[in-house]
């Protein structure tokens, strides 16, 4: 602290020294030092662009945040306080393979929003050579946490490729910044210098500066680029959504992947890529948002859980991915079949317009190695069901295309449509309680989608989970052969939930929408850019529930210790599809006797050890054909 304070008083000196040698130079140094600061502020008004934003000095004040009244075109007007952060008391514990370090909240400046957390630990774990892992986490209260199984950290790690290394900043209340750096360059990966941490029940933040603007990764997202501007100062929305990739600019689509990665430059050159690169990974399934500043720097905003970071010091682009698949789960080793040439498509009028379309691409020398069928093959776009006026002898058809070597795949969606008179998989859904519910355990959760009214299975259950199996295998066995799995809606995705009636209703004759009641998981105090990005195509202000499930929804088995479930929807929402995945797995492989194939729509870090990716609604263009590429 002494050497702190020393460096201080030198520096100060220094300018005074310049100033008044030299006015004119130090009118200039002030300058910059203030253009600096400018640069580097907090925005704390993220979501000012929305019309519902109520955006005002007074809004701003009230957050606790500091309103610049000059501040020009650019310029960030409502920022956090510099001295906003977190304080080292006492000094670091050892834990397993790493330490922990205790921190307090800087009382003298006021939260951003209620519920501040007060006492955090920070734990730093040293995971393997080439991974470092640091958890964010209240130390007070238990939190949700990512459930979902990684690779344990090695036992010893002997000779890192990092370090870890942290200090308090005296001119600003003694704030905690921290920081990795590669060992044998020193060059930093992460920095949180600039400050920005708060940690609040539902609004947790981080700040770092970024080594280059040569930033990849993050989403789901309709990129035009595989490389992130920095320059633009661009938010993004991670939150699972049914959002055709062709229908909006800058939105959150069906999937979320919060991992990134940095091309570092070569040391203090002009953005020389290096050819060294690192990635990041925050394993966090709340809404969440994040953007760049051309500073640059990269701020990460969630409603939720913890901030749980793993750093893969790579240091090739190979050894990222490499190091990020060791951890999560390697990708699955697809079947030959899935590599050949294949045909899909949504609205096939019937098997007529199917088997011509498939003689007319053959009859233009089109290989075909798989053949896709949409909804249309389903009676009223009910699972487990085939139309028997318009696909009739579709069973036959699939075992034709599979006599001349081509593979088939049917689609699969999770909800089933509220008919607990005549349709057996809801009646037996019931029966062995595998449907989503309101609060009461009691009530099923029920909103629209393509059948009419549907409820959800909850996947985090071993009872979905079975039934599920059981009527895929019963239908393949019984009803229609088929080869792998094509899985749709499963954000979940239901139709204009909050609003007064359904897009379709004149199709299944049902008015009914799902309502969600105004609640601390519906209508959290942030809103994300996931949520408020879609304000402008709104009469009102968007909730996190428009499109799916209420947030309020339990799901999973009941836990032992508080006898209730596990998980809220708000918490595991983004998770849904990844939940689905493995059972719909293990179903069609036990099915087949084969490695066979699951394309989700939805997905989440780790589900490509089960399956494949389909990137969800798009149009025959080629711009979303170069969207695609960039997807993958």
């Amino acid at each position: 602290m002494e050497l702190i304070q020393s460096s201080l008083v030198f520096t100060v000196f220094i300018t005074l020294l310049i100033i008044i040698a030299n006015p004119s130079a130090g009118r200039s140094l002030l300058k910059r030092q203030q253009s600096t600061q400018i640069n580097e502020r907090i925005d704390c008004y993220p979501e000012l662009t929305s019309p519902f934003a109520n955006y005002s000095k007074q809004s701003c004040l009230a957050r606790n945040c500091l309103f610049d009244d000059g501040a020009g075109p650019g310029v960030i007007q409502c920022y956090l306080s510099p001295n906003y952060g977190y304080i080292l008391q006492g000094s670091a514990e050892s834990i397993t393979n790493g330490l922990r370090l205790k921190l307090k909240r800087n009382s003298a400046i006021g939260s951003m929003f209620q519920q501040p957390i007060e006492n955090v630990l920070l734990d730093v774990q040293y995971y393997t050579t080439d991974i470092i892992r640091f958890k964010l986490y209240d130390a007070d209260n238990k939190r949700y946490e990512v459930p979902i199984p990684l690779t344990p950290s090695s036992n010893q790690v002997s000779s890192p490729q990092y370090e870890f290394s942290y200090s308090s900043d005296s001119s600003r209340d003694n704030i905690l910044s921290f920081f990795i750096k590669r060992r044998n360059n020193k060059t930093v990966l992460f920095d949180t210098s600039l400050g920005g941490l708060v940690l609040n029940n539902q609004f947790l933040q981080i700040v770092t500066r970024l080594q280059s603007p040569h930033v990849y990764g993050f989403g789901e997202n309709n990129h035009d680029t595989l490389k992130h501007n920095v320059q633009e100062r661009k938010s993004w929305g991670i939150f699972a959504r049914g959002q055709g990739t062709n229908l909006e600019t800058n939105s959150n689509h069906y999937g979320s992947h919060p991992f990134y990665l940095v091309m570092e430059q070569i040391g203090s050159s002009n953005e020389a890529p290096s050819g060294r690169m690192h990635g990041v990974l925050l394993l966090n399934s709340n809404a969440m948002d994040y953007t760049f500043e051309p500073t640059p720097s990269l701020t990460i905003r969630t409603i939720g859980g913890i901030l749980d970071f793993f750093v893969f010091l790579g240091p090739t682009p190979e050894h990222v991915i490499q190091q990020y698949t060791w951890l999560i789960g390697r990708t699955i080793l697809p079947p030959y079949w899935s590599l050949g040439f294949q045909l899909s498509r949504w609205d096939y009028s019937n098997i007529t317009h199917m088997k011509n379309i498939v003689k007319r691409n053959r009859d233009a020398g089109i290989p075909l190695d798989v053949q896709y069928v949409d909804i249309d093959y389903m009676d009223a776009a009910k699972d487990f069901t085939i139309d028997t006026k318009n696909f009739q002898g579709l069973k036959e058809y699939f075992t034709q295309l599979n006599n001349e070597g081509v593979q088939t795949v049917i689609i699969l969606d999770p909800s089933t449509i509220d008919d607990q008179k005549y349709y057996a998989p809801t009646i037996e859904g019931i029966k062995e309680d595998v449907f989503i519910k309101w609060d009461d355990r009691k009530t099923l959760m029920k909103g629209s989608c393509w059948p009419g009214d549907v409820f959800f299975p909850d996947f985090f259950t071993k009872r979905a989970q079975d039934w599920w199996s059981r009527w895929i295998k019963d239908f393949r066995r019984v009803n229609l052969t088929f080869d792998g799995l094509w899985i749709d809606m499963n954000e979940p995705i239901l139709f204009n939930t909050n609003e007064a009636i359904p897009w379709n209703w004149m199709y299944t004759n049902s008015n009914y929408t799902l309502k969600c009641p105004e609640n601390e998981w519906d209508d959290p105090p942030y809103r994300t850019k996931a949520v408020y990005r879609w304000d402008s195509t709104m009469t009102r202000a968007s909730r996190l529930s428009d499109q799916t499930l209420c947030m309020s929804a339990p799901q999973g088995e009941i836990d032992s210790q508080t006898n209730q479930p596990k998980y809220r929807h708000y918490d595991v929402h983004n998770l849904y599809g990844w939940s689905e995945t493995k059972p719909t797995l293990d179903a069609i492989r036990e099915a087949t006797g084969k490695r066979s194939l699951v394309l989700p729509r939805s997905t989440f870090v780790g589900s490509g050890q089960w399956s494949g990716h389909w990137l969800g609604d798009n149009e025959d263009t080629w711009h979303e054909m170069k969207g695609s590429l960039i997807g993958m």
